[in-house]
């Protein structure tokens, strides 16, 4: 779990570490226990190297947020043949058989279902509906209605190990839903998942919506009283979206094997595919809003979501000093992709001034923080750095209430951040990149491009009044985006006038 929620390099070389250091001692435990001699260290530094020469912490760390198999074979491939100039290879290739072995053990038992259920899934495929499991004297039928009450037991367990199959078996009956065959079946079924969530989303349970089951306990995680159970809901959707983007991509490649242009289906599809996830996402999200959620965790997991999908890294080419990290700078590079994706982007860079401020007037973002912005996983980092930008025709189809609920709602917390680190002397404020003051500053910027380009959103926020709400914020940089933006505003009416 730690190694998904990582926002670092460095927190992911850290926890890969320690699990390499836990498979090793499994190998060598296992090796005592049928009397054969361990592995020494001379032997295992070699394939600790190559791993971590070839990246093995990011690659698991992407294994095991995406589910995606096979990625710990592709490493043992890869160093395979260095290890093969070793005077003493064939111990080393089987020492390195054994971690691959452990290593996919455990990545598996995050990523996928315990075995015991795998009956049981198959059954929930078949039966989807409260009248296909009520059939009185069908024996199918009754088993079938034991498994969906399983899967809710699970899903609103007290027991983390519980929720996690709960959430993994839902995500795989979500999957299927919209895994169709052919293309206008995929492209439709993903259009129906949408639409189905946001009927289940605001209605309680009815046979005449045609709202298949595993939708409708999605959607019923958000009923929780109880704060975990609710961030279950964002869990799954997390899986879903990035499992719809696999989908997608696999139906662009057979396309492209049954002859058509890869460009021109490239370029038709590369928006379609970015809006059908974000119309989902959009639909999800909303009801979160809906809910007025006030945990801070599920709305600060919701943000993230919500930029991931929004954000699209640049390629850093150079980096000028800001404060005491690098500032990377790559408006040529993010100009060619917004060219590139025949849109208008968004970056920070186009918004404000360089230097941002937290806390203060005084003080810049960053300083005294020795984390380099490149080494964050946090798109509202890399955004505010310039290092990622946002098309605008994305931003146009998230609802307006996705960027300015959350940032009232984490107003707040975003002080007790600040505060926090006053407290015990941080020169830091208690901001680090991708903090919860950068997750404000970004949301605001982007609801700032979106009432700029859309009026009705502006008239949706409450116009003027809105931003002027903001000026008193206490982060500075929130109140100095407002302030900006005013401004602008205002000149743009006088030059009107």
């Amino acid at each position: 779990m730690q190694l998904v929620l990582s926002n670092s390099r460095e927190e992911r070389r850290n926890l890969y570490l320690v699990i390499f250091d836990y498979v090793l001692h499994k190998i060598n435990e296992t090796c005592l226990a049928a009397g054969v001699s361990e592995y020494s260290d001379d032997e295992v530094r070699p394939i600790a190297t190559l791993l971590v020469l070839a990246d093995a912490p990011e690659a698991l760390h992407i294994s095991v947020k995406l589910g995606v198999e096979g990625v710990v074979e592709l490493l043992r491939r890869s160093i395979s043949t260095s290890l093969s100039t070793y005077p003493n290879n064939d111990r080393l290739l089987m020492l390195l058989e054994k971690i691959v072995e452990k290593f996919d053990t455990l990545i598996g038992s995050f990523t996928h279902v315990d075995k015991e259920f795998a009956e049981m899934i198959q059954m929930t495929k078949s039966f989807k509906s409260i009248e296909s499991i009520g059939v009185p004297g069908n024996i199918a039928a009754m088993n079938a209605k034991l498994c969906w009450t399983t899967l809710h037991s699970l899903l609103h367990s007290e027991r983390h190990a519980y929720r996690h199959n709960g959430h993994l078996w839902l995500g795989d009956l979500l999957i299927a839903e919209i895994s169709g065959e052919g293309d206008q079946s995929l492209w439709s079924s993903i259009k129906n998942l949408e639409e189905k969530i946001s009927l289940a989303g605001v209605n309680d349970y009815s046979a005449s919506l045609g709202v298949p089951l595993p939708i409708w306990l999605m959607c019923g995680l958000l009923k929780s009283k109880y704060n975990r159970i609710r961030w279950g809901f964002l869990f799954v959707l997390e899986r879903l979206l990035m499992r719809c983007k696999f989908l997608l991509d696999e139906n662009e490649v057979q396309h492209v094997m049954r002859g058509q242009s890869a460009a021109q289906i490239h370029d038709k599809s590369r928006l379609e595919k970015a809006n059908a996830v974000i119309d989902i996402m959009s639909r999800a999200l909303s009801l979160m809003a809906q809910i007025n959620e006030t945990d801070r965790m599920n709305i600060l997991k919701m943000c993230d979501i919500l930029l991931s999908q929004l954000c699209l890294k640049v390629a850093h080419t150079g980096a000028t000093p800001f404060g005491d990290m690098m500032h990377i700078k790559d408006s040529s590079n993010s100009e060619r992709k917004s060219k590139a994706d025949g849109a208008g982007s968004f970056s920070r860079t186009e918004t404000g001034p360089q230097g941002d401020f937290t806390g203060d007037a005084n003080t810049k973002l960053g300083q005294n923080v020795h984390i380099p912005i490149h080494d964050t996983a946090s798109m509202a980092a890399l955004l505010l750095h310039g290092q990622a930008i946002v098309p605008m025709q994305l931003v146009a189809r998230v609802p307006a209430a996705l960027f300015y609920w959350p940032l009232i709602q984490l107003a707040g917390a975003a002080t007790d951040n600040i505060a926090l680190g006053v407290s015990v002397g941080s020169k830091g404020r208690g901001n680090l990149p991708g903090g919860t003051s950068d997750i404000r500053a970004t949301l605001l910027l982007l609801l700032i491009g979106k009432c700029t380009a859309d009026p009705s959103a502006f008239i949706e926020v409450g116009g003027e009044e809105f931003f002027r709400e903001l000026l008193d914020d206490t982060d500075a940089r929130v109140a100095y985006y407002s302030s900006t933006f005013l401004l602008k505003a205002s000149i743009r009416s006088l030059l009107l006038t």
